[in-house]
Formats: structure tokens, C-alpha cells, sequence
């Protein structure tokens, strides 16, 4: 008696390959879609971007409500009749100096007159260009001297962007203590005025004033323009006087 032989039934595969759709193509993330979140329609969006005023919108609202609450703030204002409207133009400003500026600068016009027309102590002649001036009855050859810059100036000053009690000060030190030293011709530099308001030369001006008065005018023998390599019509040899038992000590250059 033979046995049968039981057939060995086929083992059992477990597929753990994702599922095949009909089509045959590989679709792993097929299960994926429940979690995406749906996208919003673009229409939604535009319109809530139109319902927000834009900028232009808004500053060119701003203007018309700015006009309306002017308009009811003056709604109660009556304007003027036309026939009684008149502008009024402004007052042009009035520019005054100093009382005490105005006096001083009539006194220095009328001493320097006195200069010119030979009632002081002081023979002076006086431009814009040029001035010299000397102690009456001092020899001419000195006075030609000086003007031709024949002395070696010993010490000089400059009183450039000064104001008018500033370069009276610095003068008037200056000379004594040159004096005091025993020097005899000193160089002032007091330009030209070219800087200075309506370009006249003031501080020249008042120069005159201040070497031809006290205390500085029992100092002072002569005075004359410089000459050109030595600063021109912008400053001013002063020929001071010789110190009591002194030698003069001034001589012609070479």
C-alpha cells in the first residue's frame, strides 16, 4: 500500500511594496493628499487685497478733508468788499551806526582837514592811494628820504582784522615801546580797505588821526606810504623822534 504524497502548499509572500495602480506606474505618495492642506482660490485673495484703501488713495482723500474742516471752520467769516482791499508794502529796514561812531568819525574828518589845510603842527597830504605827513619845519631831505623808503624800518605792526579800539591800542603800544627802545623808523601795516564795507580804507583814515594827536603825536617826526616791496599803499613808515640823549640811530639803507 503506497502513500500519497501531500502536495507542499506554495509558502505565502507578504507584499510590503506599496500598492500598483491599474496603469502599472510606481505611485509612492499616492496616500499623501489627505494631509495637504487645499490651496485658496486667487480670486479671495485679490479681493480682500482691494477691499484695503491704498496710499494714493488715502492722500488724496486727506486733502478734500482737510479743505471741508477749513471751509466749516470759516463758514462764519464775511471777506472784505473789494473796493477797500489794499497790500501794504513792507518797511524797508533803517540801518543806523552808533551816535558815538558818528561823532568819532566827524572828529577824525575834521582834524584831518586841519592837516591838510595847514593849521595843525602837521603838514599832511592825503588820498586813497597814498599819504604823507611831517612836523612843520622839518627838513625836506628827510621827509623825500622816507618817502623814497631810503631808512630801514626796525620793527613793524600789523593791525589787519582789527576793530577801531583794537588798532588804536596795538598803535599806540607799539610806538612807545619802539620809542621807548630808542628805534626811529618803524613799518604799520594797515591795508588797503579793499575788505572792509563800501571799500574805503577806514582803518588808513583813522591811522592819520591817531599819529597826529596825543599821545602819540610827541613821538612821531614824519610818516609816508610804504613803497611797493614793503607793502605798498597798505602800510606806513612812521620816523619817530630822537630819545632824549640818544644818537639817532636811523640811517639811509644801502
Amino acid at each position: 500500500m503506497t502513500r500519497r504524497r501531500r502536495k507542499k502548499s506554495a509558502p505565502s509572500v507578504h507584499d510590503s511594496s506599496p500598492p500598483v495602480k491599474e496603469h502599472g506606474f510606481y505611485t509612492p505618495f499616492s496616500c499623501l493628499n489627505q494631509y495637504v492642506k487645499p490651496k485658496r482660490k486667487r480670486g479671495n485673495s485679490q479681493e480682500s487685497l482691494s477691499n484695503t484703501p491704498s496710499r494714493d488713495a488715502v492722500a488724496t482723500e486727506s486733502p478734500e478733508t482737510e479743505s471741508s474742516l477749513f471751509l466749516k471752520a470759516m463758514a462764519d467769516v464775511t471777506p472784505l468788499p473789494e473796493g477797500h482791499r489794499q497790500r501794504i508794502a513792507p518797511k524797508a529796514p533803517t540801518r543806523s551806526f552808533p551816535k558815538f561812531a558818528r561823532h568819532e568819525d566827524a572828529g577824525v574828518l575834521a582834524h584831518l582837514a586841519e592837516l591838510v589845510s595847514g593849521e595843525s603842527r602837521f603838514s599832511v597830504h592825503f588820498s586813497d592811494e597814498y599819504m604823507d605827513g611831517a612836523v612843520i619845519g622839518l627838513a625836506p631831505n628827510i621827509v623825500k628820504s622816507l618817502r623814497n623808503g631810503d631808512f630801514s624800518y626796525q620793527a613793524h605792526v600789523d593791525l589787519h582784522g582789527l576793530t577801531r579800539p583794537e588798532a588804536q591800542k596795538a598803535l599806540t603800544d607799539f610806538i612807545v615801546r619802539s620809542h621807548t627802545r630808542g628805534l626811529r623808523c618803524v613799518l604799520v601795516i594797515c591795508g588797503r580797505g579793499l575788505n572792509s564795507k563800501g571799500k574805503e580804507p577806514i582803518l588808513k583814515r583813522e591811522l592819520v588821526g591817531w599819529l597826529t594827536r596825543a599821545p602819540l603825536k610827541r613821538l612821531v617826526l614824519a610818516f609816508a606810504s610804504a613803497r611797493t616791496w614793503d607793502g605798498g599803499a597798505g602800510a606806513v613808515y612812521v620816523l619817530l623822534r630822537r630819545r632824549k640823549g640818544k644818537t639817532p640811530v636811523c640811517t639811509p639803507a644801502l
